[in-house]
């Protein structure tokens, strides 16, 4: 299941000043933008002075692997999380049909 995803534009998003986050979902203050290095540079709580490529990725990743540094996009932080409860599942006549019955075979 990959997806493409087109890459987003970090520098052009903290340019715009929208408010951006780590994976861990830390806010960001954003302190230098170096657009022509590709570089952003920022603040983040407990953590101090680092920095992201364009792409949003820990400029000082270990070998470039994702982490929990790694910048998001807003529309991903923003996003509501999804539950479902198993109490309205089981008691849904519509969902019922295709439960079989409890039974020790």
């Amino acid at each position: 299941m990959t997806e493409a995803c087109s890459p987003v534009d970090f520098i052009a998003l903290a340019e715009s000043g929208a408010a951006l986050r780590t994976r861990d979902r830390r806010a960001v203050t954003i302190t230098a933008l170096d657009a022509a290095a590709g570089l952003i540079r920022g603040v983040v709580a407990s953590e101090g002075e680092l920095a992201w490529r364009r792409d949003g990725s820990f400029a000082d990743a270990p070998l470039g692997v994702a982490g929990p540094f790694d910048l998001v996009a807003p529309a991903a932080v923003t996003a509501p999380r999804q539950s479902a409860s198993l109490r309205d599942a089981l008691n849904d006549p519509e969902a019922a049909k295709d439960r079989a019955p409890f039974c020790c075979d």
